[in-house]
């Protein structure tokens, strides 16, 4: 199968001025193209904290940038901080079982996930997480995802290479991290 992404255009992106967010830009085309998305977070982690910040959201009055979320050990967990592995679910039901947020995502009409870590040097340091329809994300489409996942890499440590602490995907846009807000 051919990879999803133009390696001459990526290298082009990388070295350009604000590699970051323009390898982030163009993960996201891509995986919206190819896979589908209804609303794309991006998160990295501090995992000595059990916690996550967004660093990206299509949605910021419900999911904003830059607050922390708690990292509970569950199946998430298992499977994509400890096992390095793509996370999926299809229903609600199986949202429910490992975020505790599934009553919001319900609510904003969403009831299938995927998450896709970046992964280098076998640890995970942050994850493109994406909501759609329930039923939305089933094998053939995470295996589409998966196809992406060095490319989502490169922009998470393009941007950990920024200073991910106090740095976003948002186009030229640099935060001071708030307080650390639980639950959002």
């Amino acid at each position: 199968m051919p990879s999803p992404y133009d390696p001459d255009l990526l290298a082009e992106l990388v070295a350009a001025p604000n590699a970051a967010c323009s390898v982030f830009s163009y993960v996201r085309e891509g995986i919206n193209r190819e896979v589908g998305n209804k609303l794309m977070t991006a998160s990295v982690y501090d995992l000595l904290n059990m916690r996550s910040r967004r660093v990206f959201s299509e949605d910021l009055s419900a999911y904003p940038v830059g607050n922390f979320k708690r990292l509970d050990q569950n199946r998430y967990f298992e499977t994509v901080i400890k096992e390095n592995k793509l996370f999926s679910s299809t229903t609600i039901e199986e949202i429910a079982e490992v975020f505790f947020d599934w009553e919001k995502i319900l609510a904003l009409g969403f009831e299938s996930n995927l998450n896709l870590p970046a992964v280098v040097n076998g640890e995970v340091i942050g994850t493109i997480n994406l909501l759609h329809e329930k039923g939305h994300y089933n094998a053939s489409r995470v295996e589409i995802a998966r196809r992406w996942q060095p490319v989502v890499s490169l922009a998470f440590l393009l941007l950990h290479k920024q200073g991910a602490e106090s740095h976003s995907f948002h186009e030229q846009l640099t935060m001071n991290v708030p307080p650390v807000t639980e639950g959002e």
